[in-house]
């Protein structure tokens, strides 16, 4: 199962948008600040599950702060990490994890992709979609209860130059 995880669009929908229509993925996870550019993007794709959560920048109540979900025998705690002081540490938010008993934990606010094993829990933050500078998301391939990350820039490059 292929998962495609974004954050932070603020505003801009479309580097999701091509990231969705050229991965395919089987779910995609937003973490908030842009849940009406999440809804574009899903609106796009109709057959693809989407999971959508609110951020510090949304203010819609329908949306969830946090999830807990498990695919393809992976448990998955998501957060868009504001109200986990994310940007502070990662203590409070890897205690949610654990205390979950989830393998792998979803972040964003902060900006910065991040991939790392902690205290034995897989931890992502997919960066900003919508950065100006450098908008960059993840894939998680999920099989065998295992998760496997890559994270990736939204704009190709060839030679330092935009090939968009």
């Amino acid at each position: 199962m292929l998962l495609a995880v974004f954050s932070d669009s603020h505003g801009s929908a479309v580097h999701m948008a091509d990231a969705v229509a050229k991965y395919a993925p089987d779910v995609v996870i937003f973490l908030g600040d842009g849940v009406r550019d999440a809804e574009c993007v899903r609106a796009l794709h109709p057959d693809t599950r989407f999971l959508i959560l609110r951020g510090n920048c949304d203010r819609d109540p329908a949306y969830d702060d946090t999830a807990l979900l498990t695919l393809e025998g992976v448990k998955i705690f998501a957060a868009h990490g504001h109200a986990h002081g994310v940007k502070y540490g990662m203590d409070k938010f890897c205690t949610s994890v654990w205390c979950s008993g989830s393998a792998l934990g979803l972040y964003g606010h902060t900006h910065r992709p991040l991939w790392q094993e902690i205290r034995g829990m897989q931890i992502l933050n997919p960066g900003s979609i919508g950065s100006a500078q450098h908008p960059t998301f993840a894939l998680v391939r999920l099989e065998n209860g295992k998760a496997d990350c890559r994270i990736l820039d939204a704009i190709e490059k060839e030679n330092g130059v935009d090939t968009k």
